[in-house]
């Protein structure tokens, strides 16, 4: 059966010497999920999406690109039974290209069928959640090399214990580098405890201060 790994070379466009890097890193961690070898996948899909966040242009392939990288890092993280983190980043991934849910994951064996399995959370009404830490998103090196600026909205809906889940794009973007940014800042959010509740995150990139 084919690997996803192929249809990606079709979708990276740049033929800078990142691309080959990233073909070869996704083609590793193709494998490693595979043969079960999740730390190593896991570690290799995190290398591999810091790199895209430093020189990954915009537009549809590149949201396809880097929703792959971010997809195997998911069942990476559900290979080591971390399904909080795994579940965050299926969210991420589907967010960023959604197409993604009908890709054929099961060829990845358990986890790729956990993948396949997920499913969105229904759309409840829900208080609003109050930050009591925020952690401030820094611009992509993509954004700042590429000169492409602009306001993302993210959100998450709040545990009672605070730490924010299901994490969704609520505007639409052509950057999956900022909006991959803005998801890691709401990650690392702290919410008051108490009742489940929903917040939004809008991240105004703008160019760095001279």
């Amino acid at each position: 059966m084919r690997s996803l790994f192929l249809a990606l070379t079709v979708a990276i466009i740049t033929t800078s010497l990142f691309a080959q890097n990233w073909r070869d890193e996704l083609n590793m961690v193709d494998k490693d999920l595979r043969k079960q070898h999740y730390g190593h996948a896991r570690k290799w899909s995190i290398k591999a999406i810091n790199s895209m966040c430093d020189h990954l242009g915009t537009g549809r392939d590149a949201m396809y690109t880097l929703a792959i990288a971010v997809a195997d890092r998911s069942m990476a993280e559900a290979g080591l039974k971390e399904f909080d983190d795994a579940h965050w980043y299926w969210h991420v991934a589907l967010a960023l290209y959604p197409k993604l849910a009908e890709n054929d994951w099961k060829q990845y064996g358990e986890v790729g069928e956990w993948f396949a399995s997920q499913k969105d959370d229904p759309a409840v009404e829900l208080p609003p959640a109050v930050a009591i830490k925020k952690n401030e998103p820094k611009c992509p090196l993509s954004a700042v090399q590429g000169g492409y600026y602009q306001p993302v909205v993210v959100g998450a809906m709040i545990k009672d214990d605070g730490t924010p889940q299901c994490p969704r794009l609520v505007s639409p973007t052509a950057a999956p580098t900022l909006a991959y940014a803005a998801f890691e800042s709401l990650k690392q959010f702290q919410f008051q405890a108490g009742t489940p509740a929903k917040y939004e995150l809008t991240v105004d990139f703008k160019p760095p201060a001279q």
